[in-house]
């Protein structure tokens, strides 16, 4: 596993950002489980697990059946 360094003024923002949670309800159904996979754990590496939970929450609500993060 490769170590980077993140600005912390860069990470904030990244997070201010992204936490929002009508951003997340709008886009995240448009992203692919990939693509969200992806954003979710950089945004826990970074401390916001929260704001993780609402990309996957928001991106499951569009989910199809055999999708990764589908809900029954």
């Amino acid at each position: 596993m490769n170590t980077t360094t993140i600005d912390t003024a860069a990470a904030t923002r990244f997070v201010d950002v992204f936490a929002a949670a009508d951003f997340a309800g709008d886009v995240g159904p448009r992203m692919s489980c990939t693509e969200v996979d992806a954003l979710a754990g950089m945004l826990r590496a970074v401390g916001a697990d929260t704001a993780a939970d609402t990309w996957v929450s928001g991106h499951a609500e569009e989910d199809q059946e055999g999708d990764s993060h589908h809900q029954a």
